[in-house]
């Protein structure tokens, strides 16, 4: 493996590493309420007990049980557990300070830390240390002894435990039936809220299409009464995803990392948890959302003629569906579940007029062109593409799973994606499917009337230089993913036997999990920077 899958622990608990290497380049507005929440812990004089590093965020504890969660964007801090932190200077000839020989772009703060900026940020196993702006340093350290060098425990618990039965131990059989039954939700370390333990009772049945036929089953979950789990916002329905074709488990969680960086209007919350059903062990899952209309989810009035849209050319399973007249695309409609007469009219007229428009994309001179950008959300459909021809996804051409809202008043939009598993290297449906080069999406429908268009393919261009360094620390996710989920790994292949072996529709496998990962990561990054030039030669 490339990079090493090392669980370091410190005195109290795991410390999960990450690479923060990216320092301040301009002076913020105000700062970081995570940096000011430090200062205040460290004038009150709160016993630090240790760190944890994940990928969007780090979250500082303390030995009263509180902890303090910073999030990478607005303060990053490095793992220098195994590495020599950076030196802070400052530069008298240009006014700022350097991290590391790198102008920081912030100045000498002449107030008090509570008037500062933290500068750069470090932890090592028994220390947190964080420069401000006005020259002074907060060094948390922990009091306990770090403990003898020893032999780690090689397949720590480091995820979250779900741990689901049903009422008599029934079996779930069924993606139509839910069984009754109870779940329990561990988060010993409170990685991800501050809750411990959460159990309630609830009902589980299947999901999936083509997932729900293999041996790992992916299970829908619905509680009794709404709740956080694990930090996620409040709801009653959730998603267990079992990745069983992807023997990374990481390419679902890894597409929600690049649907955050390219800012869709939301992103499902996905967290790697091991599960057990009725006291048998199911492997490591990924627990996510429920893709549903609600406030924290997909925030639309379907009261005031908003519709949640699925195309799906395969597996119609909601009462009202059509086909668009002109390019034969399937809609059917998830909300509202029943629309009127007059509704289900409105809906397939609208979707014939914007198709209409698209295909006079190119046609300008035409005495009765109309623009597609009265119809479609440009920055939807360009983060969409982006996505989906990145993610070299089978499914992202408009055939399935993909989701669109149309609200009152409002552009078509893209809102979010969805299932990844087979994108990314793991599916076998192109020649050369190792290969991580050739365009997928850009001559499918609908996007071969989008790339007619000057301003489009400007923006794809624009949209994709301007998130590229994000997206190719996206191969830093993956690997920080891993990290997480290494003491579950080997428990996850012992219950399914499957490294080393075919699962449709692979196009590659590998004996061992570090070779799945690494061909993962290369391909990923292979793929965007075949992307990046092939983007850039467009006209």
């Amino acid at each position: 493996m490339k990079k090493a899958l090392t669980l370091v622990f410190a005195a109290i608990f795991a410390v999960l590493p990450s690479c923060h290497d990216k320092i301040v380049t301009e002076a913020p507005d105000t700062a970081p309420e995570s940096f000011l929440s430090l200062v205040n812990a460290s004038e009150s004089g709160k016993e630090y007990s240790g760190i944890v590093a994940l990928a969007s965020f780090s979250k500082v504890f303390f030995s009263d049980g509180t902890a303090i969660i910073v999030p990478k964007d607005l303060m990053p801090i490095e793992d220098c557990t195994d590495s020599k932190p950076k030196e802070v200077r400052y530069d008298e000839a240009t006014g700022h300070w350097t991290v590391g020989g790198v102008d920081s772009g912030l100045g000498r703060c002449n107030g008090s830390l509570r008037e500062s900026f933290p500068v750069y940020s470090y932890f090592t196993k028994q220390l947190l240390k964080i420069y401000a702006s006005n020259g002074e340093a907060i060094t948390f350290e922990s009091s306990s002894p770090e403990p003898e060098p020893g032999p780690e425990p090689s397949k720590p618990y480091g995820i979250p435990r779900i741990s689901i039965d049903t009422q008599g131990k029934a079996p779930v059989l069924s993606k139509d039936d839910y069984v009754d039954g109870t779940i329990r939700v561990e988060d010993p370390q409170c990685y991800f809220s501050d809750e411990r333990v959460f159990e309630a009772a609830m009902k589980i049945k299947g999901r999936g299409n083509s997932t729900w036929g293999m041996p790992k089953k992916p299970y829908k979950i619905k509680l009794e009464e709404k709740a956080s789990i694990l930090g996620i916002a409040k709801d009653k329905e959730w998603v267990l995803l079992a990745n069983y074709s992807d023997k990374s488990l990481l390419r679902n969680a890894t597409a929600m990392e690049i649907s955050r960086i390219l800012g869709f209007k939301w992103t499902p919350v996905m967290i790697s948890v091991e599960f057990w059903l009725n006291g048998e062990y199911e492997g490591v899952y990924t627990f996510t959302e429920h893709k549903k209309v609600s406030k924290s989810r997909v925030d639309i009035d379907t009261d005031d003629d908003a519709f949640y849209i699925e195309l799906e050319n395969e597996d119609v399973d909601e009462p009202f569906w059509f086909k668009t007249s002109r390019y034969g695309v399937t809609a059917m409609v998830h909300e509202p579940v029943n629309p009127t007469a007059e509704q289900r009219e409105y809906l397939k007229k609208w979707f014939e007029d914007m198709e209409t428009a698209l295909s006079r994309t190119g046609h300008e001179s035409e005495p009765d062109f109309t623009d597609y950008r009265d119809w479609l959300d440009l920055q939807s459909f360009v983060n969409y593409y982006i996505i989906e021809e990145l993610a070299r996804n089978p499914d992202g051409n408009f055939r399935k799973s993909t989701f669109l809202t149309k609200e009152k008043g409002k552009k078509l939009e893209l809102y979010h994606v969805w299932d990844f598993d087979l994108t990314m290297g793991n599916c076998n449906y192109f020649e050369d499917s190792t290969n991580p080069e050739g365009w997928l999406m850009k001559d499918c429908v609908w996007f071969n009337r989008l790339f007619k268009s000057k301003v489009y393919v400007d923006a794809v261009k624009e949209t994709l230089s301007r998130h590229y360094d994000e997206l190719y620390d996206v191969q830093n996710f993956i690997y920080d993913q891993a990290r997480l989920i290494e003491g579950a790994v080997d428990r996850n292949f012992e219950r399914w036997p499957i490294l080393g072996t075919y699962v449709w529709p692979n196009c590659v496998w590998f004996p061992t999990y570090e070779e799945e990962l690494d061909f993962f990561a290369d391909y990923y990054i292979g793929r965007l920077e075949w992307f990046k030039r092939a983007v850039d030669g467009l006209n």
